[in-house]
């Protein structure tokens, strides 16, 4: 049985749009025409590992693999840093019947240079900060935005529901909207310095609602399914912290009592 932190607020979205096929200019869209990221911006943040239909997870113990939305698909298999590696047939596996999807790649010609990403079995706070990665119409984009609430939603073109974490579009600059084409990318938010997890997959948005708002599918909530099929890393990778190492500091500070809860610390 899945284990959900519950929220104070949620959002239920009766019908998305999904990225991947919609026609655009650029990747992720920056309130207030922000430029300059569209390169590396360092601070750990797991960049290269975003490709142009999906984000490499890494090396696990079934093999390569790579997560996306499901109806971007896994065909193509996926171009990380100017490098394509195909996808390994037959090892498509979708996470029930919603919009994520995993596969292996082929590293008969040589495996990425690049660290296995720490999955998110917790899921961001609502006002947590986070960082949006994709790759849509071919261009790197990187953007900041704050978690806005978590809902069911279903995809125009997919029938069922998954269940989604929110991000608005509501003119803050610097503010990060998806668009055509990002579908797939990374939602990443820090844990600490330099600790990045991967907490979301870009899947839809909706420009009906104002403020507009972007989904993506909400990795906290199907962990156990996602290690059920990549296994367990085979490299060192930072493991995630417990919440009691997470939240040890607060307890130092006066007499503040931390009660056992599965949220992040702001």
């Amino acid at each position: 049985m899945k284990s959900f932190p519950k929220f104070p607020h949620r959002m239920l979205i009766a019908l998305m749009v999904g990225l991947f096929l919609a026609p655009a200019a650029n990747a992720l869209i920056i309130y207030g025409g922000a430029t300059g990221q569209t390169t590396d911006p360092g601070g750990g943040l797991p960049w290269a590992n975003v490709g142009n239909t999906g984000v490499f997870l890494g090396n696990y113990d079934s093999g390569y693999w790579v997560i996306t939305a499901n109806h971007v698909g896994y065909v193509s298999g996926i171009t990380l840093d100017g490098t394509h590696y195909s996808a390994v047939g037959g090892t498509n596996q979708r996470v029930g019947t919603t919009d994520l999807l995993l596969y292996r790649i082929d590293v008969s010609g040589g495996a990425p240079s690049l660290s296995n990403l720490t999955i998110s079995h917790l899921s961001p706070s609502i006002g947590q900060a986070i960082t949006m990665v994709a790759d849509g119409s071919g261009t790197m984009t990187w953007g900041d935005n704050t978690v806005d609430g978590y809902g069911n939603y279903t995809l125009v073109s997919e029938g069922p529901t998954t269940f989604g974490l929110v991000t608005d579009y509501d003119a803050v600059a610097g503010e990060t909207q998806a668009q055509g084409g990002d579908s797939g990318g990374a939602l990443f938010y820090e844990v600490s310095t330099g600790n990045w997890w991967l907490s979301g997959i870009i899947s839809g948005v909706d420009t009906v609602s104002n403020p507009d708002i972007t989904v993506s599918v909400a990795l906290g909530y199907y962990y156990n399914d996602i290690v059920g099929i990549v296994g367990s890393p085979l490299t060192a990778v930072p493991e995630p912290a417990t919440w009691a190492a997470l939240l040890g500091a607060f307890a130092l500070i006066g007499t503040l009592v931390v009660r056992r809860r599965r949220r992040l610390p702001n």
